[in-house]
């Protein structure tokens, strides 16, 4: 090989360790992914989809860790105060943060400045069911059935207080003559449970929550939250279908870390996150779970989380409660 080539050559070879070193990494010792309600939940079932591939990719231990209370309040605080080092993150659904909108007292720390946003994970629907108890095929006849008893049908279980799920059925049921009362439980598992044994008529929650109990007929979902039909509930009609867009929002899930984490494990955890969720291993569990896989950057989750703090702002108006400054 002649001497410019050679040259040549090893100026090559030097670009390219040079890149390779200066790919970022995630640290190196045990990490742990935050959710913010019980097991058997939305946001735990997803959770348990990423931290196996993570930790496939990595290399090392990824724990889920549930730190229920707050409606994500708690995790969420325990998230902010936690050390910026990149070995600590959480998984945040998006209409969870409504609560800060509400009581910041309750609620005590601000999405928007003491967590850092690593990347969305995936979109979902919210989704409104019924006890097969009570006999009803369709939100139609839903409304039919409360309108004909007594006041406790006007009853709806919610997976936890002060979310997008305790205010959509009330804002629905305004458009169809009914002020429908929710009632908080602690997690997905005991609505759904209640449900199912007609203790309580109708529930509402992610799709990720109550899809398993709908195809196990412990459930009967009757709208979701969608622009369109979901693959996983074809036959199930969305809010836009029963004509009322004004109410369609499209949740999500993303990662987030708390504020100050150095943008090189920022761009490490948003690489080894979107790789991870967009492997076919991953995204086919979330997509049986109900999530359409949309990877982002931080800074497009940031801004898809401001636009929906306004959005949630406008639908709270819409029943009469001032968003707390």
């Amino acid at each position: 090989m002649s001497a410019p080539r050679r040259t040549v050559l090893a100026g090559a070879l030097s670009l390219l360790s040079s890149h390779a070193v200066a790919q970022p990494r995630l640290p190196d010792r045990a990490l742990r992914i935050l959710v913010g309600f019980p097991a058997g939940g939305g946001s735990d079932s997803v959770a348990r989809a990423i931290g196996p591939g993570l930790q496939r990719r990595i290399g090392r231990s990824v724990t889920v860790e549930n730190r229920p209370g707050g409606s994500g309040a708690a995790m969420g605080e325990m998230l902010a105060k936690a050390a910026p080092d990149g070995s600590i993150v959480g998984l945040v659904a998006s209409t969870t943060l409504i609560g800060r909108l509400i009581s910041p007292a309750t609620f005590p720390f601000d999405p928007q400045t003491d967590l850092a946003p690593l990347g969305m994970v995936g979109t979902y629907e919210t989704v409104f069911g019924a006890s097969p108890k009570i006999g009803v095929a369709s939100f139609a006849e839903y409304v039919q059935w409360v309108k004909a008893g007594p006041p406790e049908r006007r009853r709806f279980g919610t997976a936890a207080p002060d979310t997008f799920s305790t205010y959509f059925p009330q804002l629905l049921g305004r458009q169809h003559g009914l002020e429908l009362e929710p009632v908080a439980y602690r997690g997905a598992g005991p609505l759904a449970n209640d449900i199912a044994e007609g203790r309580v008529p109708a529930g509402c929650a992610s799709i990720a929550s109550l899809l398993h109990h709908q195809r196990g007929g412990r459930v009967r979902l009757l709208v979701t939250t969608g622009a369109k039909r979901s693959a996983m509930l074809p036959d199930v009609p969305t809010i836009v279908e029963l004509g009322h867009p004004e109410l369609q929002v499209s949740d999500w899930y993303g990662l987030f870390a708390p504020a100050g984490l150095p943008p090189r494990l920022v761009a490490a955890w948003n690489r080894d996150l979107s790789d991870v969720v967009e492997s076919s291993e991953v995204s086919g569990q979330l997509t049986q779970l109900g999530v359409v896989v949309d990877t982002t950057k931080p800074d497009e989750a940031a801004v898809r989380l401001a636009v929906d703090l306004e959005r949630w702002k406008g639908l709270l108006d819409m029943l009469g409660i001032r968003p707390a400054k």
